[in-house]
């Protein structure tokens, strides 16, 4: 089985969505109605495309700067480098950026080293690096603290799971492993389809696969909920992980 592509590949395989850079590019900023009528695509389409490019940080959205009375239009334009001291969301994925390279650094510093406990140095570490970043995320919640868009108190324990497993997911998809979700009722399993580390993991799995494995349970910890991670099985196949998650009995009974 080949390697999957990255988000970033997916994002740019469709040639609809490189048009739409190019025309931002050279155009400046553009309505979806603009967009539609230089591509020829439904507006429905454009905008699907665009909201992608957006979430993906290659593309803002912000509303038009008016003169005149009248609900402003919104206008698309390329991302650039100012962005990211003043979008909230350019700034997590910049943080996001620097949890990968100090993620590289914990796994090259680790390598070729005799430690008593591989496995369990490099679970901590991802761990702690996870729970670092989590902190270190614009507008979160500290600990204590009554910020109701982390504030878990009146969730349900589906929604709490729910949760989690998106958490996960994000993380996951972020740092390149393709994940995909298989749940049924023994269980919630990421099959990862592309490691970014995959050489270095052949060669130091214990290593490596403990670090991403602490890493997810930093991020379980830090969203709050029952479901914990209770192992990471590497090299099911050529380019397969999968790691398995699930509820924990004690943490869902409080």
């Amino acid at each position: 089985m080949s390697a999957r592509r990255s988000p970033a590949a997916r994002t740019l395989a469709s040639g609809s969505r490189v048009d739409l850079l190019d025309l931002l590019q050279r155009g400046g900023p553009q309505t979806v109605g603009e967009l539609a009528t230089l591509t020829g695509l439904h507006q429905n389409t454009t905008r699907e495309h665009l909201q992608r490019l957006v979430s993906d940080g290659y593309v803002l959205r912000e509303p038009e700067v008016r003169t005149v009375r009248g609900r402003p239009r919104m206008i698309y334009r390329i991302a650039q480098a100012e962005d990211v001291r003043t979008d909230p969301v350019a700034a997590v994925r910049l943080e996001e950026s620097i949890a990968r390279a100090a993620l590289t650094r914990v796994l090259l510093d680790g390598y070729g080293k005799q430690l008593d406990s591989p496995r369990r140095s490099a679970e901590e570490a991802g761990r702690t690096l996870a729970l670092r970043h989590a902190r270190r995320k614009p507008g979160q919640c500290r600990p204590g603290c009554q910020d109701a868009e982390h504030d878990t108190s009146g969730l349900s324990d589906e929604d709490l799971v729910q949760r989690q497993v998106d958490a996960v997911d994000a993380h996951l998809d972020r740092l390149g492993f393709d994940p995909t979700l298989d749940a049924d009722d023994t269980g919630l399993d990421f099959h990862l389809w592309r490691c970014p580390f995959l050489d270095l993991a052949r060669e130091r799995s214990e290593v490596v696969c403990s670090v991403h494995l602490g890493l997810v349970r930093g991020v379980l910890e830090a969203t709050g909920g029952p479901v914990v991670a209770t192992d990471l099985q590497p090299f099911v196949g050529p380019h397969h992980c999968v790691l398995r998650l699930r509820k924990d009995v004690v943490a869902a009974t409080g």
